[in-house]
């Protein structure tokens, strides 16, 4: 799945799909706009899907679209992982959908000691050692990124 970075996300308009599909929040659907009103004055199909952290039914929706669509997801990176999971859920690839996180980036730590996760705020060193925050492990962020635990491996710090 494709995912902007950077300050300012922007999405790109990929052409040739038989239908679009849009799941946003209110920042998210400013991030669109653009697009959307490319797609309305192409008269190409679309859908929309305003998304609320409380929503339950977001995974109906998705499982309810058929084959050939392409999803765009403009939502806080609070949120994101969580709806790329339940698009993957619904049968979308990485090649159907396109993500746009706007807000503060969280750094995920995942712990070899106990598999606990630590989030770690964007503006910390990524580089710097780190407690585990579940059982106090001094642990180095590696480059090591993890899809399956959206997180980063640490590994014991030499002292």
């Amino acid at each position: 799945m494709k995912q902007e970075s950077g300050d300012t996300p922007m999405a790109a308009f990929i052409p040739g799909k038989r239908k679009y599909l849009f799941c946003f929040d209110e920042i998210g659907m400013s991030l669109l706009e653009k697009i959307m009103a490319d797609i309305r004055a192409k008269d190409i199909p679309f859908e929309i899907f305003h998304f609320s952290h409380q929503e339950s039914a977001l995974p109906a929706w998705l499982s309810s679209q058929k084959m050939g669509c392409y999803l765009y997801i403009a939502v806080s990176r609070k949120y994101l992982y969580q709806i790329m999971c339940l698009a993957e859920a619904a049968g979308f690839s990485e090649e159907e959908v396109q993500l746009i996180g706007y807000g503060d980036k969280e750094i995920h730590l995942f712990c070899c000691r106990c598999h606990s996760i630590t989030e770690l705020a964007a503006a910390a060193n990524k580089h710097a050692e780190q407690l585990c925050s579940c059982c106090g492990l001094l642990l180095t962020v590696s480059s090591h990124y993890s899809p399956l635990r959206n997180a980063y491996l640490g590994y014991p710090a030499i002292i």
